[in-house]
């Protein structure tokens, strides 16, 4: 099963969008990466092969994240230190294999792909990988193990694995004319990855996207992505509608408990300025992730 291409919406409807992470003991330190690779006389090749990914129920399939994520973070760490780091986006030469000269001994590899707009997270700790609004917030698939390096040339094909809880906001009615931006406003997961466990650092943070309406038609959705630090969780959402001064509501609406868990997407889709007073639940799944379970609000 390949993932079907359409599934890009994320990646390409991130450009419009900007993420949030807020909380007192966060800090938004953004490492230098270096994306130059030594190529002469290199040997260790880090190669991504691609993405191991269910579906609704058994069966695996492998993507070609190489074309679904727009950006590669390949880390190095000795000790518990970072000691190399490179950044690759998609358009750059061999975007997904680079090419490592390096002293023999044991590493730490991280990999880490994403599609997040605004740059790298924060690198330096592999169980507090922070992204923030500045960068935004995205599928996200990960990898994270011990590497044995020697003098003898060895290529390394790595399998990622996705991160992240997916919940796609839908709004089937038309937008008022007098709209401007649309406002996602979430708490209950995290911008925090911790690669050791696969699971959220050690952070509760509240999450924000704020998206320009202009030109946007029903029915329209809209991807918020989060870490959960267990295989479910539950979030709390206020979407706000507001006139270009990005004060005045026009409309705005609470959803609390929307059930959400890791590799798998739920859909909270309904009339969002016109809508019935009476709310129903529905499921189904989706191929490209685990399980979609869709919530009619």
């Amino acid at each position: 099963m390949k993932l079907n291409l359409r599934s890009c919406w994320a990646a390409l409807f991130a450009l419009t969008l900007t993420g949030a992470v807020f909380s007192a003991c966060e800090k938004a330190v953004f490492d230098e990466e270096n994306s130059k690779t030594d190529n002469k006389n290199a040997n260790l090749i880090l190669r991504v092969k691609g993405s191991q990914i269910d579906d609704s129920f058994t069966t695996r399939a492998m993507v070609d994240i190489t074309t679904y994520c727009t950006r590669f973070n390949f880390v190095l760490y000795k000790d518990g230190n970072k000691i190399k780091s490179y950044t690759q986006t998609s358009g750059d030469a061999n975007y997904g294999e680079v090419a490592l000269t390096l002293d023999a001994g044991t590493y730490k590899l991280l990999v880490l792909a994403h599609s997040s707009q605004g740059g790298n997270p924060t690198l330096s700790d592999p169980e507090s990988i922070q992204f923030t609004n500045a960068i935004g917030f995205s599928d996200t698939f990960y990898y994270y193990a011990d590497i044995v390096v020697t003098k003898e040339p060895k290529i390394h094909e790595i399998t990622l694995t996705r991160a992240v809880a997916r919940l796609s906001f839908v709004i089937n009615d038309d937008l008022p004319s007098n709209v401007a931006y649309l406002r996602f406003y979430y708490t209950g997961g995290s911008g925090v990855l911790n690669a050791l466990t696969g699971y959220a650092g050690n952070v509760n943070s509240r999450q924000e996207r704020l998206i320009g309406a202009s030109g946007l038609s029903s029915p329209l959705t809209i991807p918020l992505y989060t870490f959960l630090s267990n295989d479910e969780g539950t979030l709390q959402l206020t979407v706000t509608a507001l006139e270009s001064d990005k004060e005045t509501v026009v409309k705005e609406r609470t959803f609390t408990d929307v059930p959400v868990e890791r590799q798998k997407e739920t859909i909270l889709e309904g009339d969002f300025f016109d809508h019935p007073s009476e709310n129903g639940f529905s499921f189904k799944a989706e191929t490209d992730w685990q399980i979609s379970q869709t919530i009619t609000y």
